[in-house]
């Protein structure tokens, strides 16, 4: 089985065209890829802050990449950016439960179609739970602070392998070494993506 890391953030909107080519991945090979979310925050955030004049050239310019006119994607321009960590612990805890693309998936449309605050409990728990979460197993692994403690890791990860900027990939054979594992980046499609993947032929194919 192929597996796919991924680092994302959830206000990034390139993080978010990658997430859709996952899915789209995901939707042709089913269970010859599993995808696995890994947190990563670009800019952890106190409170709430309007997007800067950076932020918003960047969202500019993503607005105008393909995959917005092909998916029909109607971006929201963020009011503001705000504390995405739970976010990324649900997504973390969604890992076991091979929902984690389908609850990221949710969650960037939640903030970049609709423009929900993604940072509150309230709004979480209830996208998680439409995702096939069960809502009180996410909210009990919310509270012992594991975690927490996995997401950490996660961030310190990203470190380790020298990324420069999200999102980040890893890809390689499920159980296999994780120094086996190779970073992937650059691709806009679905046809790019498979190209970029090692043993195509053999790992999905079969």
């Amino acid at each position: 089985m192929m597996q796919i890391q991924i680092w994302a953030d959830f206000e990034c909107p390139y993080c978010y065209f990658q997430t859709i080519v996952l899915s789209q991945l995901k939707a042709r090979y089913q269970d010859r890829v599993e995808i696995i979310w890994r947190a990563f925050e670009l800019s952890p955030i106190n409170g709430s802050i309007p997007p800067s004049k950076s932020y918003i050239d960047n969202f500019d310019e993503a607005k105008e990449e393909s995959i917005v006119q092909q998916e029909h994607l109607n971006l929201l321009m963020p009011k503001f950016l705000t504390y995405t960590w739970l976010a990324q612990e649900s997504v973390y805890f969604a890992n076991s439960q091979g929902l984690s693309l389908k609850l990221a998936r949710a969650l960037f449309d939640a903030f970049f179609l609709q423009g929900l605050d993604i940072s509150k409990e309230e709004i979480v728990m209830k996208i998680a739970t439409q995702s096939g979460i069960d809502s009180q197993l996410l909210r009990q692994a919310l509270d012992n602070g594991e975690l927490t403690k996995h997401v950490m890791a996660d961030e310190q990860e990203f470190k380790t392998y020298g990324f420069q900027g999200l999102p980040a990939m890893l890809i390689g054979e499920k159980d296999f070494s994780p120094k086996s594992f190779m970073p992937i980046t650059g691709y806009k499609t679905l046809d790019e993506l498979i190209k970029l993947l090692p043993n195509e032929q053999r790992v999905l194919n079969n």
